[in-house]
């Protein structure tokens, strides 16, 4: 967590100044009086060797840090005031292991579906879009621990899960306690503009990763085959695809890249719909984000959109389906004149999911365990 006067020093560095936003992010002001478990020089080193941006770094040092997490969760949970453990997957497994020896509660957070279930559908994409892959990549991430997965789920006690649909995938494979805690949004950071306008070009925006899993190809196909007049898609997100699709994006498309929390609001804010096709998901806050600055979302059932979007301010189709989002889009098109309606619905839905209603949902759920 830097601190401001950390952050005052790398924005004085030219070289240093660009990534001063992105490490802006990991500040929290509330904690900042937490007693720390590590000091700063371990993660400053981490986080400057991902400076380095070589191939495959990033989830390299992620695992590092998950393994390093574990092995310091596993002795403070021996603390005789420990009566519970909670975590995440991916770096559960060492302290799971310890609190079952000592008898202590496990409540694991699982943000996304449960892979085994990601791992078949990947299949199916990567056959189905080979050409959309990276030169290399075979879809599959060579770091994932899928015996560590399925270990920390048995070790659980109680699983955390932000929507019903990473419910039905980790219920589908195993037989254990779930309970749903849907995200919250910041009200007043994600808000709509002053006032819209329809008077200019009719706006889809995305924002998150370019990848299988989020829809990408499929997407921009269905862009091709709605075939909208005096309309532009915008991508915001990094590309994680094959750079030759890159650089033959359909007409109408802008790829933004990825963009700051101030960029992104904006970007809402003078977009029409927000295009949301994800693959497999656990939430997707960049639903509830662009419906807190009033945009109207078209999402899937592998998200939490089947949870939040209601037909008043936004519509949920099955993952995959391209002809359901083509017809969805020239709806769009022809009937302009119902988004401002639509905007507001979507703005008064977003207002329900509130960070406190988020704390009550995990509070009620652990209560039973702890």
């Amino acid at each position: 967590m830097p601190t401001d006067r950390q952050l005052k020093l790398l924005q004085s560095v030219p070289n240093l100044r660009e990534y001063v936003p992105r490490l802006a992010r990991r500040r929290f002001p509330q904690l900042a009086s937490a007693p720390l478990a590590q000091g700063r020089f371990g993660e400053w080193k981490r986080m400057a060797r991902r400076l380095r941006r070589t191939a495959g770094a990033d989830e390299r040092i992620s695992y590092e840090a998950n393994d390093w997490l574990m092995h310091k969760m596993r002795q403070l949970c021996r603390r005789p005031p420990v009566t519970a453990v909670h975590a995440y997957e991916d770096c559960s497994l060492l302290q799971f292991e310890e609190a079952a020896r000592l008898g202590k509660v496990r409540i694991y957070d699982m943000p996304i579906g449960y892979y085994p279930e990601w791992q078949a559908s990947l299949e199916v994409l990567a056959r189905e879009y080979r050409d959309w892959l990276a030169p290399g990549a075979e879809g599959a991430s060579r770091y994932v621990r899928v015996a560590q997965k399925v270990r920390e789920m048995e070790l659980a006690d109680l699983v955390l899960v932000p929507s019903g649909f990473v419910r039905d995938t980790i219920l589908r494979c195993v037989d254990k306690n779930v309970a749903i805690a849907g995200y919250g949004v910041d009200l007043d950071a994600w808000r709509p503009a002053a006032a819209s306008r329809l008077d200019r070009e009719l706006t889809f925006l995305y924002a998150g990763q370019c990848t299988l899993r989020k829809g990408t190809p499929l997407l921009l196909d269905a862009w091709v085959a709605a075939g909208i007049a005096d309309a532009r898609l915008r991508l915001a997100g990094s590309w994680q695809l094959n750079d030759a699709k890159l650089r033959a994006l359909p007409p109408g498309v802008e790829f933004l890249g990825p963009v700051g929390a101030a960029d992104l609001r904006y970007l809402y804010q003078t977009s029409d719909v927000f295009v949301f096709p994800s693959m497999f998901e656990g939430f997707g806050l960049v639903i509830l984000e662009a419906m807190a600055c009033g945009l109207p979302v078209i999402g899937t059932d592998a998200t939490a959109a089947t949870d939040i979007v209601e037909p008043e301010g936004g519509w949920v189709l099955p993952r995959g389906d391209r002809d359901a989002l083509v017809e969805v889009m020239r709806w769009i098109a022809r009937h302009r004149e119902r988004l401002p309606d639509m905007r507001l619905a979507a703005r008064r839905r977003a207002e329900q999911f509130t960070w406190k209603r988020y704390r009550d949902c995990v509070n009620r759920a652990v209560a039973a365990y702890v």
